[in-house]
């Protein structure tokens, strides 16, 4: 808002002086022809001020050009689908079994949905209200199954919430370099992951624990 104001003073300030300056040259332009008698020389200074002003308004416009230019754009189509393709981490996908005990958790599908749109460089979900990310987040938490409650996967959620939230505050400012949002977005992508991890373990585990009993059975 400052500089708004201050482009908009410093244009009236051009504009009045270019007035002044007519008005003047107008005046005694017209005083000369009508007082022919009068010795001319007498106002070379006033002509000389009037050049001054005319040529100081002039020197000015360009200034006023280059501040505008100082303004960097921090747009988010800067990021793109190859910026996201860059990243190099491990990237676990649920398992089987996995899929089938959380084909009833909607949150979590929903989740998964929106972390496909971030691999295609589409964060609409994710730089929206944090009051709506944070009632989203406490369903996810609220719906998930009995059958994962475990305390490695407990952890993982709340690793996943923080970065949830920390890139959706990112996405929001303005004066955040890309880099920054990039760290963001790929640490959410990691946090996705190793939730993921924990949760094949889970029902690995379990897959063993049962093929040894029924070896034992055996």
């Amino acid at each position: 808002m400052a500089k708004v104001l201050r482009n908009a003073l410093s244009k009236n300030i051009i504009v009045l002086k270019y007035a002044i300056g007519i008005t003047v040259l107008f005046i005694f332009t017209g005083y000369l022809l009508l007082s022919p008698y009068l010795n001319i020389m007498r106002y070379y200074p006033y002509y000389f001020f009037l050049f001054l002003t005319i040529n100081l308004g002039c020197n000015n416009a360009p200034s006023q050009k280059s501040d505008d230019k100082v303004e960097p754009s921090n747009d988010l189509n800067n990021i793109t689908q190859n910026d996201i393709e860059s990243f190099r981490f491990d990237d676990y996908a649920l398992s089987n079994d996995s899929k089938m005990a959380l084909e009833n958790w909607q949150k979590y599908q929903e989740l998964n949905e929106q972390i496909d749109y971030i691999n295609k460089a589409d964060f609409s979900f994710f730089n929206g209200e944090k009051k709506v990310l944070k009632a989203f987040i406490n369903d996810f938490k609220t719906e998930m199954p009995e059958s994962i409650k475990t305390a490695p996967i407990v952890s993982r959620i709340t690793v996943l919430e923080t970065k949830l939230l920390k890139l959706n505050s990112i996405l929001k400012l303005d004066n955040v370099d890309k880099e920054t949002r990039l760290s963001a977005i790929k640490e959410l992508l990691v946090a996705m992951s190793n939730l993921n991890l924990q949760i094949n373990k889970k029902f690995e585990l379990e897959a063993n624990l049962a093929d040894k009993n029924n070896a034992i059975d055996q």
